[in-house]
């Protein structure tokens, strides 16, 4: 497959060199990397041998198997099961809305034309907002080709086309935990929850306070009451303030045996406030590649076993990763649950130049009580490709693309990784 697919002559020339630095790469570490490894993937921590590996995958040859075989095991036979109820609640689960200089008005009038009813018509629609929002400072967009650290920082427009262009009626709450939430500096996070305030968005993953940092973050609708928490696994080069620890919800999830004490509590003070269910957004793993690391499954599993969560909603890697349910005891109500896990999202609105990001997708979950009155949801994934005629894009059902008699390169090779994520 081709790696990446850049849009300018600059673009060709920049990712054609560093292609070239990779297949010398290929020589030496080809036979290797074609299994993804188990890093940190912390630019804080990253040596030169975790940056070299970085740039082999985006630019030349992404991993297409995971290094342990427990992985593959663990997404076999993991169908939802479910009881027969009605429809009470719907909540819609986005990606990552990141600011890629792409994610204009010339560009995007029509993005959300196909998916926009449906994502934007449920009861209450979610995703994570991979960008500050200072408009105090300067824009600051993802360029075509990245060849260093990049601080984000996006204007009101930028975020309106996010938001659903100003025909649907946007987010209701919106995750701000993720590894660009200091890009602006601590003013810029406070600036960004401010706004979204302003918007009648609720963020989470973040706090302007101790005393606000301890507060449960419940949105009740249609009789439920559902609980967000929210968690990254890296600031990039920042570190959140000595003083004041509690401005982000930073974990080091990409460590093995991550201390989850804080996911824990929070998710308690949710139950103890009535959340029937809690929903759990990871910005973590690790980026381009087919599965998520066995750090990263044996992190989701035991978020399930020890904190109790419903729902864990992934972020971070850029491209889609696959989904499963686990069953699990639930430590507060002793209950044999399902829960479900998507490991990632993928990009949602973006435009990244390697070719697997234009897959995402976004989790329709639906949600009643059963005769005997326990609550019940049913998870869909509906995988979905960016596509770019044009000049122009649009989020369009991968399902849909691929009935087409004959698929250009690009879409032939997003269809092996919708293939490893569906089970195909």
């Amino acid at each position: 497959m081709k790696a990446v697919r850049p849009y300018t002559i600059k673009g060709h020339i920049l990712c054609q060199t560093i292609g070239l630095i990779a297949r010398i790469m290929h020589l030496f570490k080809g036979k290797k990397w074609r299994y993804a490894q188990e890093f940190e993937e912390n630019p804080r921590t990253m040596g030169l041998k975790d940056l070299l590996y970085f740039t082999y995958k985006y630019y030349y040859n992404p991993p297409l198997l995971p290094l342990h075989s427990e992985v593959l095991h663990h997404f076999q036979n993991a169908l939802l099961n479910v009881s027969n109820f009605t429809t009470e609640l719907t909540i819609s689960l986005g990606g990552d809305l990141m600011p890629y200089e792409m994610i204009k008005p010339k560009h995007t009038s029509k993005i959300w034309d196909v998916v926009g009813p449906d994502f934007f018509g449920s009861d209450i629609v979610f995703a994570n907002l991979e960008t500050p929002i200072d408009l105090t400072k300067k824009q600051s967009f993802v360029p075509e080709v990245m060849l260093s650290n990049m601080l984000f920082n996006t204007n009101e427009q930028t975020f309106d086309i996010f938001n659903g262009n100003g025909k649907y009626r946007g987010f209701d709450i919106l995750s701000i935990a993720n590894n660009h939430s200091l890009d602006m500096g601590e003013t810029g996070l406070l600036s960004t929850i401010d706004f979204l305030k302003n918007k009648n968005i609720v963020s989470i993953g973040a706090a302007k306070s101790i005393d606000e940092s301890s507060q449960p973050v419940i949105i009740e609708k249609n009789g439920f009451k559902i609980g967000f928490i929210a968690y990254t696994y890296s600031l990039n080069q920042f570190d959140a303030p000595n003083d004041k620890p509690w401005l982000i919800n930073l974990l080091p999830l990409n460590i093995p045996n991550c201390d989850l004490t804080l996911i824990k509590q929070q998710t308690e003070t949710c139950k103890n406030a009535g959340a029937e269910l809690v929903l759990c957004s990871l910005h973590a793993g690790n980026a381009y590649q087919t599965y998520p690391s066995k750090t990263t499954v044996d992190l989701f599993e035991n978020i399930f076993n020890t904190c109790g969560v419903d729902i864990i909603i992934g972020g971070h890697p850029h491209n889609l990763q696959p989904w499963r349910n686990y069953t699990f005891k639930d430590p507060y109500s002793t209950r044999i649950k399902t829960g479900f896990a998507i490991y990632s999202l993928a990009d949602f609105i973006a435009y990244d130049i390697f070719t697997w990001c234009h897959l995402c997708a976004y989790v329709k979950l639906e949600i009643g009580k059963d005769s005997n009155g326990q609550i019940q949801m049913r998870p869909t994934v509906k995988p979905l490709i960016m596509e770019r005629t044009n000049g122009n894009l649009q989020l369009q059902y991968a399902e849909e693309v691929f009935k087409k008699t004959a698929l250009s390169a690009e879409e032939s090779d997003i269809k092996i990784l919708y293939d490893a994520c569906v089970g195909k």
